[in-house]
């Protein structure tokens, strides 16, 4: 169960201790006379995490962070992997499949 308050269509506050929310809104007086709701609903970053928009949110912010670890690990950028990826290329078979590898998960997020 997590208990909630919201205003104006959009969650405030959220948590699955109710006293400790009650403890927070004391310190909040913008809140005062909000209603403290409940629900079963997953909250994440005070949006609701079942809605098909927060999971593709979800899952670009996931995407944009294994490209990112993967240009930082392999500094495989990607003019990098342009010039690996082009035809005619010399790099070796693995640079080649590692650049192909970031630039698969790159193609997503440029959709």
């Amino acid at each position: 169960m997590t208990y909630y308050i919201e205003q104006d269509g959009q969650i405030k506050l959220h948590d699955t201790d109710k006293n400790r929310i009650e403890n927070t809104l004391k310190f909040m007086p913008q809140y005062k006379g909000l209603e403290l709701k409940q629900t079963d609903r997953p909250i994440e970053n005070c949006e609701w995490a079942d809605t098909p928009e927060y999971i593709a949110k979800k899952h670009r912010q996931e995407l944009e962070s294994q490209v990112a670890g993967l240009e930082a690990s392999t500094g495989l950028i990607r003019p990098m992997r342009e010039s690996i990826l082009a035809e005619g290329s010399s790099y070796s078979a693995y640079t080649k499949t590692k650049a192909q590898e970031i630039e698969d998960l790159a193609q997503e997020l440029r959709k």
